[in-house]
């Protein structure tokens, strides 16, 4: 792929709306400006780090696909070049983002780093992981099974040097977890039972992998967590949702295992009635906007957010070759100041046209398809909640709400103070306009 892209299948390519950048990226571009107030989160995260004598967890929030990812890439790489020794998870890949436990989330944790242990060659205590071994063995396997999964290891020993016991087991853990739906609900059950354990052996692995990381010439350990804000918002109709069960009821599990860590968590869990108690458990907590694209409260255009998001295609595209009249102004007002949805709508535009440049009118129509996208996903109950939202500028601290941000049809942005409205495309929606109408009277 060759940037900035002239061609349609470059211009296609270099606007992955699910490729987060990596760390020096020719694409990447510093939105902090049109964030507003909290668009340094990052350097927050990274001076507090620095700063403080004692290991902090820190919330990292955000709406799903604002660029988090690509921030923390970054705060990884600025850390490594201070001499921080930063093991980048992906939770992810271990646990089912639809149905999530307190205990899948901390495998996911003590299996990334071990995993990034061992890629750097940096050994924690054998004696300390074969007890911990030995005592997941022993709480969740059979003992058929544990023989088996022996037996699998010297096999693969006497072939390449094979994978350690202690990462043999965390793996098959995280593949039941993601996978299976009885061996998922065995491993809960069984960890659940000896939760205290667990947080107390992780507490020690972190430990030990903290005194290794220093002795192996680092200054400190650091845990950068992703993903745990794509977890489903649900709610369990007892007053709860699944979100407060996970980062306030049992927001213990994180904060007990003694290193710095940059948890990303979902923007809806900063709007809940108990906001307050997540704050009492993690002080410390960032949020990375949106950018501001228009004035609070009215649909005139804020120029110098717009042309950041321009700058940001100008850094994959040739502006000038792939985008015709009016059509990179339709696509950037309708984005809403949110970056993936940018590039979808760029990679929608792209599929409406058979050579470049995207037309007014292909714009228009990828503008639609993303219309109709939200108009299909929003519940009809939310429409008119969606009008009041538009119309006070803020939303309620209820699972409705939440759920809205969740999903994207509102918008947080924090320009000199903060303020929510609803995502472009949706107010173009049929069903928006039909709510908005006064009810007339008979």
């Amino acid at each position: 792929m060759k940037l900035p892209a002239a061609t349609l299948t470059d211009a296609f390519n270099a606007c992955d709306p699910a490729q987060p950048l990596e760390a020096g990226d020719q694409r990447y571009v510093d939105l902090s400006a049109g964030r507003g107030n909290d668009g340094h989160a990052v350097v927050q995260c990274r001076q507090r780090i620095l700063r403080s004598e004692r290991p902090l967890v820190q919330l990292f929030a955000g709406h799903r696909g604002c660029g988090k990812s690509t921030e923390l890439r970054c705060l990884q790489s600025d850390l490594q070049s201070k001499g921080y020794f930063v093991a980048y998870v992906e939770a992810n890949d271990d646990i089912d983002l639809e149905d999530t436990e307190p205990t899948d989330i901390l495998l996911s944790l003590i299996r990334g780093l071990d995993s990034a242990l061992r890629d750097a060659k940096v050994e924690v205590r054998k004696k300390h992981l074969e007890d911990f071994t030995d005592w997941f063995a022993e709480v969740v396997l059979e003992t058929t099974t544990k023989t088996e999964i022996e037996a699998e290891v010297r096999s693969e020993a006497e072939v390449s040097g094979g994978v350690p016991l202690f990462a043999k087991l965390l793996a098959r853990f995280s593949g039941w977890i993601k996978t299976g739906k009885e061996s998922k609900k065995l491993v809960r059950q069984r960890l659940d039972r000896q939760l205290s354990q667990l947080l107390s052996r992780a507490d020690l692995f972190v430990k030990d992998a903290r005194l290794e990381v220093r002795k192996s010439g680092n200054k400190d350990l650091v845990l950068i967590v992703d993903s745990l804000d794509r977890i489903a918002l649900k709610d369990l109709k007892d007053g709860r949702t699944s979100h407060e069960v996970l980062f306030i009821e049992r927001g213990d599990l994180l904060n007990g295992l003694g290193c710095h860590m940059v948890v990303t968590v979902p923007i809806s869990l900063l709007f809940s009635p108990k906001a307050s108690n997540l704050g009492a458990i993690f002080p410390d907590r960032h949020i990375l906007p949106m950018v501001k694209i228009a004035e609070r409260g009215k649909q005139t255009a804020w120029k110098a957010g717009r042309d950041l998001l321009k700058e940001l295609l100008q850094h994959r595209l040739a502006l000038d070759k792939v985008f015709t009249g009016k059509a990179l102004d339709e696509l950037v007002a309708a984005s809403g100041g949110h970056p993936r949805y940018l590039m979808t709508l760029v990679r929608y535009a792209l599929d409406y046209v058979d050579e470049l440049p995207v037309t007014t009118s292909a714009a228009e129509k990828a503008v639609q398809r993303l219309v109709n996208d939200f108009d299909r996903s929003i519940p009809h109950e939310h429409w008119p909640l969606l009008v009041r939202v538009h119309e006070q500028q803020t939303v309620q601290n209820d699972a409705q709400h939440q759920l809205m941000l969740f999903n994207l049809s509102v918008l947080e942005y924090q320009n000199d103070e903060r303020w929510c409205d609803v995502h472009p495309a949706v107010l173009q929606a049929r069903a928006f306009k039909e709510a908005s109408k006064p009810l007339s009277v008979s």
